[in-house]
């Protein structure tokens, strides 16, 4: 499972998100190609990688053409470049992105309109919302449901969000900090957000507001999420006095995924027999652990007392793992007690790396100990290919064996 969390110790706004997913590797190519599937024009983008206070990002931001005015708050009905939420749905609709991208978006979309049409006390089709219908709106939207997408994101936690004081000019003149919009879309919710007196201005935009109560699926979280694999920073506008950024980090609990330098190390071994278990439900609780982060688990047929057939579940994690997984165990599954074990290992050092063949791009193990090499393909990525080329696996694997075998060696 990979969880991105984010850490808003200086707010966020729909520019610094998606900063922060570049900054994470996010492919700019791969971007623009889903982004194109939306058919709108008039933008360009920048993303550049630079450093404010010797830390270093991503600038992200969206050029309108022809001067066209950023996110500056609502418009009456008719206004010439105002987009109403039904268009957005209209456009999105139309578009040929993945589903999940489109649910993603568009629970955004209509999570901003809601709150407008509550602030200034009008209908969704009465009036065109900037923060909903500009063009660097539908981007940021837009492209934070791709974002996630694209980067394989399982859940995501948002931590420390902070939010200024004082006073902001908008379309419609000055208004207090939070914005109307955003205090709006906090209702009804007990999302945690910590003011900064040291910072006068705007830190949370209704945009980045957006992101945070549509998208995360969690707030302060301080559980071990996995193995960090990546961390970045995207930067914001405003000049706040501090560094101006959103941190965004990648934890990998899945085990099939990650990189692996060392050749030993410490595990703990869990086992439990449970005797009153189905197959399916057995099947279910080792899906349950491997997704909590064990990185193997199996089941053994055993025969207890008194001549009861029963299985022996066996789940091999970290350390750190294991009050999670026993938690599991108890409240999910029949278990009434766990045997547990420290034991070492010597394991093959792991590279995953993602390799264009005939077939596309697909990703793959490259694994090594002491001079041994051999690569490993995911039978799920087998899975997908076989199904979109109508092939059987076996013959999808053997030929990109083949062809890899002078790009691995």
């Amino acid at each position: 499972m990979k969880t991105l969390v984010l850490d808003a110790f200086s707010g966020i706004s729909g520019d610094m998100f998606l900063g922060a997913m570049f900054s994470l590797g996010l492919s700019r190519t791969d971007f623009e190609a889903e982004l194109a599937k939306l058919h709108v024009s008039g933008f360009q983008l920048t993303v550049e990688r630079t450093e404010h206070s010797s830390i270093s990002g991503v600038d992200f931001d969206v050029v309108l053409a022809d001067h066209q005015h950023k996110d500056n708050g609502v418009t009456e009905h008719g206004h010439h470049h105002g987009r109403n939420f039904q268009m957005i749905q209209n456009l999105l609709q139309k578009s040929v992105l993945k589903d999940t991208v489109k649910q993603r978006a568009l629970k955004m979309f209509k999570e901003i309109a809601v709150a407008e049409s509550h602030v200034h006390h009008k209908q969704l089709n009465e009036i065109h919302f900037h923060e909903v219908g500009a063009l660097d709106s539908i981007v940021d939207l837009v492209g934070a449901a791709i974002a996630v997408d694209l980067l394989e994101v399982d859940q995501i936690v948002v931590n420390n969000l902070a939010e200024g004081t004082g006073t902001i000019k908008i379309a419609h003149g000055i208004v207090p900090v939070p914005v109307p919009a955003v205090m709006q879309m906090r209702l009804g919710t007990n999302i945690p957000v910590q003011q900064r007196f040291d910072v006068h201005t705007e830190l949370v935009t209704p945009t980045g507001m957006a992101i945070v109560k549509c998208l995360a699926d969690g707030y302060n979280v301080t559980d071990t999420l996995g193995i960090l694999e990546k961390t970045g920073y995207g930067f914001g506008k405003r000049d706040t006095g501090s560094l101006n950024a959103l941190r965004a980090s990648l934890f990998n609990s899945k085990l099939s995924s990650q990189n692996v330098v060392q050749t030993q190390d410490h595990v703990q071994l869990l086992e439990t027999n449970l005797d009153d278990i189905t197959g399916e439900q057995l099947g279910d609780a080792i899906s349950a652990v491997i997704e909590l982060g064990a990185k193997d688990a199996w089941s053994e047929p055993i025969m207890m007392k008194k001549g009861r057939p029963a299985y022996k579940l066996c789940v091999l994690l970290a350390s750190q793992q294991k009050e999670q997984v026993l938690e599991y165990l108890f409240s999910q599954t029949p278990a009434i007690g766990v045997r547990y074990q420290l034991i070492q290992r010597e394991i093959m050092q792991r590279q995953i790396k993602t390799v264009a063949t005939s077939f596309g791009k697909v990703q793959l193990k490259q694994l090594s100990y002491k001079g041994i090499t051999k690569v490993s393909l995911e039978h799920d990525e087998l899975l997908r290919l076989a199904a979109h080329w109508q092939r059987p696996v076996s013959k999808i694997e053997k030929k990109i064996l083949a062809e890899l075998q002078g790009k691995v060696n």
